[in-house]
């Protein structure tokens, strides 16, 4: 049972199982037909020895004085009675017995008999038999006519013949079954000595390794190695990326904290009440910079782990927007913030990360309230034939064109000087452009000729909409 096991677990098992079952089928396919024409070529051989034995006899009748007499040709019958035994019987044109066994039955016609030797299978004293019937024309005989000869056989002759050859030819099958199942199984194992030299180099590596495996293997198997490879340098991707980014965050952690560190210092030397209270505000911020930027981190790396492991899901753009605007609004805190959105359709579906559609577009909102200072926001949603654009349309002072490109890498400042990105970790709309990419879409900047700074993010719609109530 658990040989049986390690067969079908196995590579080598179950193709060595099927080639097994395979020869199997065939040898069993080709026994049976041996088996067939080793019977036909026995049945062949004896019936020519029985019709020459007939024709021996009916050339030996002869007719003396008007009877119908045999000249018994014992040499034709004794080689039959060699291998079995012989019966025989002759029948004048009177339809008389005149010679051999009165009750050997003659099942071949004897009509048929006069154009050569008719053959039959029949029963004769408990025993299978085979007779041939031979009839001649003899006009000497006082009633000319056709006198008949019937010779009959045993089949034991015929029988062991037949078990000879199939037993021969049996095992000449059996031996070249097991001769082809052993060289399957030599060349199953010397096939499958490539991959077991891949699994002995990738065993190797150090897992810090991740170079393209080089082997040199049949073509038929480099579509794994390329399949291996692949993997490989999306691990190599993915780990250099997450090196990049935890070297990115600490470097970009390491100020605030040091800042933070030395506020602490400050505020508990201070002993003058309105500096104190300068001091602490100033650590208070501190403190906001440092988590703030501590949830855009977290968030960009979820975001990256989302667009490589998520599948994509149908989701409602509008009702996404909606949900997104009644969140984010309220990080305006005590200003007066004018919120207008604008939608021609009800439902608008595109394939997509929820979550990730959500911090993208949070993003964009927090930009242009937290770094723009914009008090009048309108966002919009537009869907065209093949894609749908959401458009934030602020009133503050934007990014200047030649920033554009440099906004949208992550840990980019643009200068104290730009009042859209005096403060931040400059991850927001990195973070949007990673969301938007992994969408297939692209991010855009403009200033409306209405005035004001607008940011536009075009997806590509669903490919099979869902049905709406």
């Amino acid at each position: 049972m658990q040989r049986f096991e390690w067969f079908r677990k196995t590579l080598f098992g179950r193709t060595l199982l099927f080639i097994a079952l395979i020869v199997a089928s065939g040898a069993a396919a080709l026994a049976v037909i041996a088996r067939y024409y080793a019977g036909v070529a026995s049945e062949r051989a004896y019936d020519q020895l029985l019709a020459g034995a007939t024709i021996q006899v009916a050339e030996d009748l002869y007719v003396q004085g008007g009877v119908l007499a045999l000249n018994l040709p014992v040499a034709a019958l004794s080689t039959l009675s060699r291998y079995d035994l012989v019966y025989y019987k002759v029948v004048d044109s009177r339809g008389m017995v005149v010679a051999g066994y009165a009750d050997l039955p003659s099942p071949a016609s004897s009509v048929a008999a006069r154009n050569g030797p008719q053959f039959a299978d029949s029963t004769y004293q408990g025993q299978r038999i085979r007779t041939a019937t031979l009839a001649r024309y003899l006009p000497e005989e006082r009633t000319p006519g056709w006198a008949v000869v019937t010779v009959g056989q045993t089949t034991h002759a015929r029988a062991q013949l037949t078990n000879d050859m199939s037993l021969k030819v049996w095992t000449l099958i059996l031996l070249m079954s097991i001769l082809a199942i052993g060289a399957s199984g030599l060349a199953i194992r010397r096939g499958l000595r490539p991959l077991a030299k891949i699994e002995t180099i990738i065993a190797a590596r150090d897992p810090a390794d991740l170079r393209p495996v080089a082997a040199d293997t049949p073509s038929e198997i480099n579509a794994i190695i390329g399949a291996i490879n692949g993997l490989l340098g999306r691990l190599s991707e993915r780990m250099t990326g997450m090196q990049r980014f935890i070297a990115d965050a600490a470097h970009q952690m390491r100020t605030p904290l040091a800042r933070l560190d030395a506020q602490i210092e400050l505020l508990s030397d201070e002993r003058d009440p309105s500096r104190y209270a300068a001091r602490l505000d100033a650590l208070r911020a501190t403190c906001s910079d440092v988590g703030r930027l501590t949830g855009q981190l977290l968030n960009h790396a979820m975001v990256i782990h989302r667009t490589q492991a998520v599948p994509l899901q149908s989701v409602d753009v509008v009702g996404l927007v909606k949900e997104v605007l009644g969140r984010t609004i309220p990080l305006a805190d005590e200003r007066d913030v004018t919120v207008a959105f604008e939608c021609d359709h009800p439902s608008i579906y595109i394939d997509g990360d929820p979550i990730g559609l959500q911090e993208a577009l949070s993003n964009v909102l927090h930009n242009a309230l937290l770094h723009g200072k914009a008090d009048d926001l309108v966002v919009s949603v537009v869907a065209s034939e093949a894609s749908v654009k959401m458009t934030v349309t602020d009133n503050g002072p934007g990014i200047a064109p030649e920033h554009w490109e440099a906004a949208l890498r992550p840990f980019e400042r643009l200068g104290q000087d730009n009042a859209s990105r005096r403060t931040g970790s400059g991850l927001g709309l990195a973070i949007v452009q990673e969301v938007v990419t992994a969408h297939g879409g692209r991010v855009g900047f403009v200033f409306p000729e209405t005035g004001g700074f607008a940011v536009t993010l075009t997806l590509p719609l669903a490919a099979h909409r869902p049905e709406t109530e």
